[in-house]
């Protein structure tokens, strides 16, 4: 049967050249779009390994003194420090709140990062960049991370010491470079004894923002006499986050803040409002522009889509008209109007078969180029893989629609009529 639509196929090659030449352009850039939309689509989507789902940071504001140099202390005996810790405590009291946390540069979506080098001892010194977060046990927790699959310990017992927490995909690239937890790992390049790391657990991979493809985090332990001892006399660098009870998260923020605001009145300190980490996230997406990025990216695809769609659509229907006459002569020698239709269709489909043999070629070495976004995804042969089958069903989705009406039309054909043509 193949050997047969083959020879068909040559028999029409002058016509089906240009067809041909069409499929392969039209293989190659839906390859394109569709390794976009899949991507996109598969980092957007797919779980962040952690959850920010009724999940708060609580605002705090500083007082300035009549200078407006620094907090006003006039009369307070805590020190700033100390109102931090005390506000911490207080927060815990409020009603609803299921746990509370402490953090520094460790809130998603706010923009306050702090950048380190790890350094990895072994043949030579190679060192890893990652984000520096200093927080609360309890952080881990309220933000739904998930330790490895080899950690028995709890949080806390993971950063007791000064040890530290390192996330999954750091730890995946530090034993790439050959570390490892029975190795020692240095925060300086002097690599001296009082900059040594110990690595007390490893958390899943997870991914900072839905737009990352995963996260090269260390955690360390925010104690409470490193809050207290947090004296800037001009701002403090801790934030503050809670998680709500579920069944309490309706308009929590107006209740917290009618219940919360005369106690969290400490020191320098008061409060503003309470922020939930979504609004964050949806703010902190609007102010790098990747959320917007991404939906221009889709709109001018899904548009080509349609343009290719109309265009692949329409030539195998004006393909199928064109030859009326031969299936109308089939029908008249004997040819069942279903064999007719699966013989148009498998022509169709084998054409586009051929085609797509040059056509896989070119899209690999488009994706060895890197041509395709690498950003979002790694560059994989299961990626490709996806996007070639997907860029095939959905041409040979087209090509079936443009030949299954027309050929249903010619099936109505009279015999007589068929005869005429010949």
């Amino acid at each position: 049967m193949i050997r047969h639509l083959i020879k068909i196929i040559w028999n029409q090659r002058k016509k089906n050249g240009w067809i041909a030449a069409e499929l392969l352009l039209v293989f190659v850039v839906l390859w394109f779009l569709t390794d976009l939309l899949f991507v996109t689509g598969t980092v957007y989507f797919s779980p962040q390994g952690y959850s920010i789902d009724h999940v708060y940071l609580v605002n705090i504001g500083m007082e300035e003194n009549e200078n407006g140099t620094g907090p006003d202390t006039t009369g307070n005996k805590l020190s700033v420090g100390e109102s931090t810790l005390l506000l911490f405590d207080r927060i815990k009291t409020c009603p609803g709140v299921e746990a509370v946390c402490a953090g520094e540069a460790a809130m998603p979506y706010d923009g306050n990062n702090r950048y380190n080098s790890l350094f990895i001892i072994s043949d030579t010194i190679q060192s890893k960049n990652f984000k520096s977060v200093t927080v609360t046990p309890e952080y881990m927790d309220i933000f739904g991370f998930k330790p490895g699959k080899e950690e028995k310990k709890s949080w806390d017992e993971m950063l007791a010491g000064g040890q530290v927490i390192l996330s999954g995909d750091l730890f995946t690239e530090i034993k790439e470079l050959g570390g490892s937890r029975n190795k020692p790992l240095y925060r300086s390049s002097e690599g001296g004894a009082e900059n040594e790391i110990r690595v007390g657990g490893v958390t899943e991979p997870f991914r900072g923002t839905r737009f990352n493809k995963k996260a090269l985090w260390m955690f360390s332990e925010l104690t409470r006499d490193d809050i207290i001892q947090a004296n800037n006399p001009y701002y403090t660098s801790i934030k503050i986050a809670i998680r709500v009870k579920p069944e309490a998260d309706r308009d929590f923020e107006s209740f917290f803040i009618k219940n919360m605001e005369k106690q969290l009145s400490v020191g320098p300190f008061y409060l503003i409002d309470l922020t939930s980490f979504k609004d964050k996230r949806d703010a902190y997406e609007l102010l790098t522009g990747e959320k917007r990025e991404t939906q221009n990216a889709i709109a001018i695809t899904v548009f080509l889509f349609f343009n290719i769609f109309l265009g692949i659509f329409g030539t195998f229907w004006f393909r199928t008209e064109r030859r009326k006459e031969e299936m109308g002569l089939r029908i008249a020698v004997g040819s069942t109007p279903g064999g007719l239709k699966r013989l148009m269709t498998g022509e169709g489909l084998v054409l586009l078969t051929l085609v797509a043999i040059p056509g896989i070629i070119l899209c690999l070495n488009l994706q060895l180029l890197e041509v395709t976004n690498g950003y979002y995804m790694d560059y994989t042969a299961s990626r490709f893989l996806i996007g070639i089958a997907l860029t095939y069903l959905l041409i040979a989705g087209m090509i079936v629609l443009g030949i299954w009406y027309p050929a249903h039309q010619t099936m109505k054909m009279k015999p007589a009529e068929a005869l005429h043509y010949e």
